[in-house]
């Protein structure tokens, strides 16, 4: 995503098609980010619009130092975390079918387990990370997805930095267990 420096400059003016320019641009990357954390596409655009309100209102005060796509998607991930931490029940947070995301688990070649017994589609993998607990589960997703240290996770979930590595810990050991389980593989699975 590139967005021009003139968009940025005219949404700052409160310029209407500039910001509707804007919406357009960032709304599949920061779409993709809200989808990981709500089960529902209704939800993802509520939590996006509402980063959206606080990229548009705080972009006077950007740094231009500070990369707008690398800002932006700190927002939404913020907005992701509070709206999560607002909820009592806490629902799931729903795996990202990204391929780098794949890639960094296993490699993917079709709909089934490859003839090497390492790969595995995207389904089946979603399904694994769905049955984990819902408090390594997030911590995997912050780590391996959003990038966090273990130091951020900690003070963004209020765990110390030992319980959020245990929890990735948690998570990449039951990942193991499970495709070993489910797709009989043999060989020693590196997550």
């Amino acid at each position: 995503m590139k967005v021009a420096p003139r968009i940025i400059k005219a949404c700052v003016k409160n310029d209407r098609m500039a910001q509707q320019e804007l919406y357009k641009l960032v709304f599949r990357p920061l779409m993709g980010i809200c989808m990981r954390y709500k089960h529902n596409q209704e939800d993802g655009v509520a939590i996006l619009n509402d980063a959206f309100l606080k990229i548009l209102t705080n972009l006077k005060d950007l740094n231009k130092d500070v990369p707008f796509e690398a800002w932006i998607k700190r927002i939404t991930i913020n907005c992701c975390i509070n709206d999560y931490r607002k909820h009592k029940n806490k629902p799931k947070l729903v795996p990202i079918e990204s391929e780098s995301f794949l890639d960094f688990l296993l490699p993917i070649d079709d709909d089934e387990i490859d003839e090497e017994g390492v790969g595995i589609s995207i389904q089946n993998l979603r399904i694994l990370l769905s049955e984990l607990p819902n408090s390594s589960q997030e911590v995997f997703q912050l780590y391996i997805l959003e990038g966090y240290t273990h130091s951020e996770i900690g003070g963004i979930l209020n765990i110390s930095e030992g319980t959020s590595k245990w929890h990735l810990n948690n998570a990449r050991k039951i990942l193991r267990t499970k495709l070993k389980e489910r797709f009989n593989i043999t060989r020693k699975v590196a997550l």
